[in-house]
């Protein structure tokens, strides 16, 4: 007899979807600050994700990791001779699977470098935001050598001796809490990163005081660009340049994260540069986008900015042109944000903007007398916080975001326990129903 469908609900999947809910139901039911809760979360989301890895492989063994994040890689089938690294960063509510949707693959098997996916963990922030402003008022993770930032620094020495990589061809690009997070690995490591991407993200060290952290993220701090450069010469006493170059992108349309950072973000690394902000070097239009681009006496782009027109909070994809796939906070509007990144890191044929040597491993202190651990810096130290992200998949909606009591200061809403504990009570019904049914037929 052909199986109907309650007959089909109270077969094996039943067990499974009952484990499931009461997984949800109990993540979902405890404080997010809990560490049961948070363990518990954790495992569950871990073993739902990793079926939905794809082609990203997780790499374990990357050193003393510190700020206690996970290491994910992309290796391309042919593999270039010495090949250049790219660190692709995650936003709030994110993961490794979700950065690796955009892009950056397609292009690592087109040009044979290798891309490193970090992962933030709810341990560290219950909305996985990376923390880029420290936890609570700490400001570790935005001091050279510590917490997340050395357990960054660790996946690109891992991947540099695993694939026998270039370390003068070493790029750092992220999304939201992640390109906060890529502005502060370019800042404290500017001899190990050669250029760096942020897509609405925020300038290094805008604060480490937990009460600032939603300003920061919106409206944004406004200060003069010597003092936002400043803050990035201090993170390395002692170094005296190449300054890594940098992207910077951000939607029109972001009620996320205040517009107003992009500006700042380009006052603080063309003052490190020698350049003014108010005076770029030329203006254009690439794929529809309105772009500006600053350039130093030899003609080589040290910053650029991209202003994507209508949209919102999102990594910009171009799915047609086999550019990332479009979803929550991947948004296709017909421009190409990882390739134009690519380009600009000097990693494809038509680059036009990059020159190579600038920034990486090639930079050296200006003195012995630097204060700050070495490169491959030293352990220890807490993990810091903050960050934000969230729209919805258009990039046209970034409502129903509320504050949370955490350094990610736009948070989605709690989820509802009622629905979820309804599943429970559904499951549990139909395989109670099933035992019955056996008992009368026996």
């Amino acid at each position: 007899m052909r199986p109907t469908p309650s007959r089909l609900l109270a077969g094996p999947v039943v067990p499974f979807v009952l484990v499931s809910a009461l997984a949800v139901t109990a993540a979902c039911s405890s404080s997010p600050e809990d560490p049961a809760s948070i363990a518990a979360a954790e495992e569950t989301i871990g073993t739902v994700r990793s079926a939905a890895v794809g082609d990203i492989a997780e790499v374990t063994d990357f050193g003393s990791n510190p700020g206690a994040l996970k290491m994910f890689e992309h290796v391309p089938a042919k593999l270039a001779a010495s090949p250049a690294t790219v660190l692709v960063l995650h936003g709030c509510t994110e993961g490794a699977a979700n950065a690796a949707k955009t892009g950056w693959n397609e292009l690592s098997e087109e040009h044979g470098f290798v891309v490193v996916y970090p992962e933030q963990q709810t341990g560290n922030n219950p909305l996985r935001c990376f923390n880029w402003s420290g936890e609570y008022g700490d400001p570790t993770n935005l001091q050279r050598g510590k917490g997340e930032n050395l357990s960054i620094k660790q996946m690109v020495d891992k991947t540099i001796a695993a694939h026998g990589g270039d370390p003068t061809k070493v790029y750092i690009t992220g999304f939201s809490a992640g390109g906060a997070e890529a502005v502060l690995m370019a800042a404290v490591y500017p001899d190990v990163f050669a250029a760096a991407a942020s897509i609405a993200g925020i300038p290094y060290y805008c604060t480490s005081t937990f009460s600032e952290v939603s300003s920061c993220q919106k409206p944004g701090k406004s200060l003069a660009a010597d003092v936002w450069s400043k803050k990035v010469k201090d993170a390395y006493p002692g170094y005296a340049g190449p300054w890594p170059r940098i992207s910077v992108w951000q939607g029109d349309a972001d009620a996320i994260v205040g517009t107003g950072n992009r500006t700042e973000i380009v006052k603080q690394w063309t003052d490190l540069h020698g350049l003014s902000a108010a005076s770029p070097s030329a203006t254009d239009t690439v794929d529809g986008q309105a772009r500006s681009v600053w350039k130093d006496a030899s003609n080589v782009a040290k910053v650029e900015t991209y202003v994507v027109a209508g949209m919102g909070h999102g990594v910009p994809v171009k799915p047609s042109a086999q550019c990332g796939t479009a979803g929550s906070y991947a948004i296709d509007r017909g421009i190409c944000a990882p390739l134009r990144i690519a380009e600009f890191f000097g990693l494809t044929q038509a680059s036009s903007s990059s020159s190579g040597g600038d920034g990486g491993a090639s930079g050296k202190p200006a003195s012995s007398s630097s204060t700050s651990a070495s490169s491959s810096g030293g352990d220890g130290g807490a993990s810091s916080g903050g960050g934000s992200s969230g729209n919805a998949a258009t990039g046209d909606d970034d409502t129903g975001y509320g504050r949370a009591a955490s350094t990610c200061s736009f948070a989605p809403p709690r989820p509802s326990r009622a629905p979820v504990s309804l599943v429970g009570l559904l499951a549990l019904s139909l395989l109670l129903g099933r035992r019955a049914r056996a008992r009368r037929a026996a």
